[in-house]
């Protein structure tokens, strides 16, 4: 069955009627809207609030998990190592230079991989908490142990590659003064350090800029 382009007789005097084909990319677009996964909302007495949230905050916090837990163990049954060459040495006696340099290379990479296992950790509580509330005041950016809330004023731009030491690749907010706000929402894997800024970072400049623009309008 086809929709007719018109009312009345063939003769192209009768009402046209729109071009229902037109409409498809709209339609679709509206589905893939009600199919993506909404963000949550909250109403407080300062008015809506808009939550960004790791894109996979679940799958993101269980592997960071583990690979805290393998690295700790490893770092664990290298000291537990260290410990039984130790127990070798004959009273009385100093250690052999081989047996020492085996020692302190185990030493070495003990304290590495439990650095790198307590980086995880902290990336994981962070990923499990972390979110960027949009609210009238400003951003407010909750991490892995505290929450900042920073004014619309002294937002200066968004940056999306970011490398920081424990959260390494992110994104941040980057200041009047200079400083920076780090935002562990967008901690990004490995895999993606490629892969250009996500919606959720473009939305945020969008915001700023139109906070900017509607200050500037502002009259004193």
């Amino acid at each position: 069955m086809t929709i007719p382009r018109q009312i009345g007789p063939e003769t192209g005097l009768g009402t046209a009627l729109p071009d229902y084909s037109r409409s498809n990319a709209t339609v679709e677009r509206m589905v893939s809207d009600l199919r993506r996964p909404s963000r949550p909302r909250a109403s407080t007495g300062r008015g809506e609030v808009r939550a960004l949230l790791p894109r996979a905050a679940m799958r993101d916090t269980l592997l960071r998990a583990v690979i805290s837990a393998m690295a700790l163990g490893t770092s664990l049954v290298l000291a537990v190592a260290i410990m039984i060459l130790w127990l070798t040495i004959e009273d009385g006696h100093a250690p052999r230079i081989g047996l020492l340099l085996i020692m302190l290379t185990l030493a070495a990479a003990g304290a590495v991989i439990a650095l790198v296992g307590l980086r995880f950790a902290v990336v994981a509580v962070g990923t499990a908490r972390s979110r960027v509330e949009i609210t009238d005041e400003g951003l407010r950016v909750v991490g892995a142990f505290r929450a900042r809330t920073v004014p619309w004023q002294q937002i200066l731009a968004v940056e999306s590659r970011v490398v920081h030491p424990v959260h390494w690749l992110t994104a941040a907010l980057r200041l009047q003064d200079g400083s920076r706000v780090v935002m562990p929402a967008f901690d990004r894997h490995v895999w993606t350090y490629a892969q250009p800024s996500g919606q959720d970072v473009r939305t945020l400049r969008t915001e700023v800029r139109r906070r900017e623009q509607a200050a500037r309008r502002r009259p004193f």
